[in-house]
């Protein structure tokens, strides 16, 4: 609607999906949780299914928007907008969340990195929708955070963000994602995070190399809401902060 208001968008119809019930569940289904595309952040944050298996998602859902956007928006719509400040999709990237697409013809699945195509472009084919967002519970030695820095007295924008996904098994990590969030044309996991930290305890000389990998990996630009070199400070120190935290929930 906003890009409606502006005219940056000029489309011949509106079609809306609010009838669509189907869409509108989050389904525990064995070592998965299935939150459907018409999810709002406000029904997330309110679902004992997320808080008991999934409780990292809940880090973005309340720093995302307004109380009065987090009623109206949905998953769906925050992924397929496809902007790189969207606050759900780092921390679905860290957590190996999946997608599924429908279309005339049925259904498929795919990893949530291979969604986005480029700033403000999805993978969506004409006459498909993306329906649901799956992700695995949480298992035991695992633990998930994200973290953001947004001028939230005036816009509600974020200008970065960093969601970390850690496993852990007697004080060794064994597993770890990163994924970054406004800071380049799509939000984008950091590659060689996991080369540079299993293994290791994730003690601060760790983190400090991790954050510096993070700054390296983004490609932020500047403009009214912060330089470039700013959020690259920021992806740095962001980076420390989730992954100190995803790895004291994972212990």
């Amino acid at each position: 609607m906003v890009d409606l208001r502006r005219g940056t968008k000029k489309p011949r119809h509106l079609v809306s999906l609010s009838g669509l019930t189907e869409l509108r569940d989050i389904v525990l289904d064995g070592d998965e949780i299935r939150i459907g595309a018409l999810v709002t952040p406000a029904e997330m944050d309110g679902s004992e299914a997320i808080a008991s298996v999934r409780p990292e998602l809940l880090d973005a859902i309340r720093v995302f928007g307004t109380p009065q956007v987090r009623y109206r928006a949905t998953i769906g719509g925050n992924l397929c907008t496809a902007a790189s400040c969207a606050d759900l999709a780092p921390i679905l990237l860290a957590l190996r969340a999946r997608i599924v697409l429908t279309g005339p013809v049925g259904s498929r699945e795919m990893p949530v990195e291979e969604f986005f195509g480029d700033h403000r472009k999805t993978v969506l084919r004409n006459g498909h929708v993306l329906s649901e967002v799956v992700l695995p519970v949480r298992g035991v030695g695992e633990g998930a955070a994200y973290e953001a820095f947004g001028l939230r007295a005036t816009n509600f924008i974020t200008v970065a963000g960093v969601a970390a996904f850690v496993g852990m098994d007697k004080g060794v990590c064994n597993g770890v994602r990163l994924a970054l969030g406004a800071v380049a044309p799509t939000p984008v996991l950091v590659p060689g995070i996991a080369e540079r930290l299993v293994g290791g305890n994730l003690d601060d000389e760790d983190l400090a190399s991790a954050g510096a990998l993070a700054a390296a990996t983004a490609q932020p630009i500047s403009d009214i809401r912060g330089s470039a070199d700013h959020r690259r400070e920021l992806v740095a120190e962001l980076s420390m902060r989730a992954l100190e935290s995803a790895r004291e929930r994972a212990s």
